[in-house]
C-alpha cells in the first residue's frame, strides 16, 4: 500500500510545484508559455499512467506478471537476437567440426547444407534481415554488389509473396536453430 500512497504524494508535489513556479509576465502568450504548458502536460500525462498502472497492478496481480513476464521476455529476446557475425562465427565453426570427418562419414543432409551456406557466403548473396527479436537469414538472387538490370530491376528481386521461399535460418537467443538442426547428427555414426 506504500506505492499506492506514492501516487498521492507526486499529485502533491505536481500541485506545490505549480504553485510555486509561475512565469513571469514577459513570458505570457508566448512561444516559452505554450512550450512549458506542453511539458507540465506531458509530464502529468506520464504521472497520471504510473500511478494508475501502480494502481491496477495492486488490483490485479497475476495480470500484472504476466504482461511484465512478456515484456522481460522481449527485452532478453531483443538483447540476445544475433547478427551476422555470430551466424558466420557458428557456420565456421560447425565447418570445422565437419571439416575433422572423413568425407565417407558425413552426413549428405549437413554436408551439402553447409555447402550451400558457404556459396552463399562466397557469391555474397546470403542477407540478413533483424526484426528486434528474431533475425531471419535469406538467399538473395543476385550479388549485393551487381549492377546489372536484372539485378536493380524491381520486378526481377525477392519480392514479399516469394520471400519465404528464400529462407534458410532464423535466429533467435544468440543461436540459428536450422544450422543447429542440421548439424545435430552431422556424422554418421553418432552416438
Amino acid at each position: 500500500m506504500r506505492l499506492l500512497r506514492m501516487g498521492d504524494r507526486i499529485s502533491a508535489l505536481r500541485v506545490r510545484l505549480d504553485e510555486k513556479f509561475t512565469l513571469p509576465e514577459r513570458f505570457k502568450g508566448t512561444v516559452v508559455e505554450k512550450w512549458t504548458n506542453y511539458w507540465k502536460g506531458l509530464l502529468r500525462d506520464y504521472s497520471e499512467v504510473g500511478t494508475g498502472v501502480v494502481k491496477e497492478s495492486y488490483a490485479n496481480p497475476k495480470k500484472a506478471l504476466a504482461y511484465g513476464t512478456a515484456g522481460l521476455a522481449l527485452y532478453l529476446s531483443a538483447r540476445n537476437n544475433p547478427d551476422e557475425a555470430a551466424f558466420m562465427t557458428l557456420l565456421r565453426k560447425q565447418t570445422n567440426r565437419m571439416v575433422t570427418l572423413p568425407p565417407d562419414q558425413q552426413n549428405r543432409d549437413s554436408a551439402d547444407y553447409l555447402m550451400m551456406l558457404e556459396r552463399a557466403v562466397n557469391q555474397k548473396k546470403l542477407r540478413l534481415l533483424s526484426l528486434g527479436i528474431i533475425t531471419i537469414m535469406w538467399v538473395d538472387l543476385y550479388d549485393e554488389d551487381d549492377c546489372t538490370y536484372p539485378a536493380i530491376c524491381e520486378y526481377t528481386t525477392v519480392g514479399p509473396l516469394n520471400f519465404h521461399q528464400r529462407i534458410i535460418d532464423v535466429g533467435c537467443w544468440n543461436e540459428f536453430w536450422r544450422l543447429k538442426y542440421k548439424m545435430h547428427n552431422y556424422d554418421i555414426n553418432y552416438l
